[in-house]
């Protein structure tokens, strides 16, 4: 487990661009994290000592293994118990953010609090999802000035948590796939770029709600509406089948 330097600043979510590049500005750490004022001058003695903590802090925080790095139980922000409970469209804007990982040219700390904002809004702030509303963008900025640490292990959570549960529901409608060869023939599979429209629609009209609140339901009771769908039409689909058997053997008698 991490231990930050005794009587050392917290290093925030918002400074990770700051000390992850190749060339640390260490003047500027001292300035955005260790909080160094003009008077520290005045005695230089003093100044040279902080000057060396926040060297040892920054360098500490460097050499985190972040990737391993799990969550924090004295995290501040509240969590979704299930990655599957937040929203649809929460879901679905987090799962596109995150789709691409990280490239050379984005702000990482920006990137990991906006999905973080996207995957703790609702649990933690009680409210429903709106990436526009201004509570959501005040959230970001709460994210952002947040520990570090703590962030990172947030983050982790819900990236390991979006794994997991890409994987459960391919596992499961795998199962229940029905094979249309002339479909696939007529590459049936360009409608794919339309499943999320599909299933909006499909919710809007099973369960009589408007479009925005559609968009508000949560994930899993969207993917578990489908997938019962999707089991419907495998089992209609071997009941098909079946009866063909039985009537082919019928007629092989004859």
């Amino acid at each position: 487990m991490f231990r930050k330097p005794k009587l050392l600043p917290t290093v925030k979510l918002k400074h990770l661009d700051l000390i992850s590049t190749n060339e640390v500005d260490y003047a500027k750490t001292m300035t955005e994290i260790s909080g160094y004022k003009n008077t520290w001058f005045r005695k230089k003695a003093n100044f040279l000592k902080k000057f060396s903590a926040n060297f040892v802090l920054i360098n500490s925080y460097r050499n985190l293994d972040i990737v391993n790095l799990e969550e924090s139980k004295d995290c501040k922000i509240k969590r979704p118990d299930n990655i599957d409970f937040i929203s649809f469209q929460a879901m679905c804007e987090v799962q596109a953010l995150l789709g691409d990982g990280f490239s050379e040219d984005e702000s990482i700390q920006d990137k990991m609090a906006t999905a973080i904002a996207i995957a703790t809004f609702e649990s933690h702030k009680g409210l429903d999802y709106d990436s526009e509303g201004k509570d959501f963008k005040k959230y970001i900025s709460k994210i952002l000035d947040s520990d570090l640490i703590q962030m990172i292990g947030l983050f982790n959570w819900i990236s390991k948590s979006l794994e997991e549960s890409a994987k459960m529901w391919s596992e499961r409608f795998s199962s229940v796939h029905v094979e249309d060869e002339d479909y696939e023939m007529a590459n049936g599979d360009r409608m794919s770029q339309f499943n999320v429209l599909q299933t909006v629609k499909q919710i809007c009209s099973e369960f009589n709600v408007p479009f925005k609140e559609a968009w508000l339901m949560s994930y899993n009771l969207v993917q578990t509406n489908s997938y019962a769908n999707a089991t419907s039409s495998k089992i209609q689909d071997d009941v098909r089948i079946l009866k063909e058997v039985k009537m082919n053997a019928k007629r092989n008698k004859q």
